[in-house]
């Protein structure tokens, strides 16, 4: 039964989109702060998990970068305009 668990654990959820898996080492400082803030993703019922956390600092990270390369396109375009 456990194995069968792991296995339906380890597959997607749905037909739409896989599951990506990713594994990462982060150092012990690293995995401190981290663990600070899994109170901000816990549910009712339900403590955060690494994973949980993880995910969060990481989409909310994902959304900084995307901003900055979006400006840093749009200067080297505007670079491009200006220095033809």
């Amino acid at each position: 039964h456990e194995r069968s668990m792991l296995a339906a654990m380890s597959r997607s959820k749905g037909p739409a989109l896989p599951k990506g898996h990713v594994a990462v080492r982060l150092d012990a400082p690293t995995i401190a702060r981290l663990e600070a803030l899994l109170p901000l993703y816990a549910l009712p019922g339900r403590d955060a998990t690494r994973s949980d956390g993880l995910r969060a600092v990481i989409l909310a990270g994902l959304e900084v970068e995307e901003r900055r390369s979006a400006r840093l396109a749009k200067a080297t375009a505007a670079a491009k305009v200006d220095d033809p």
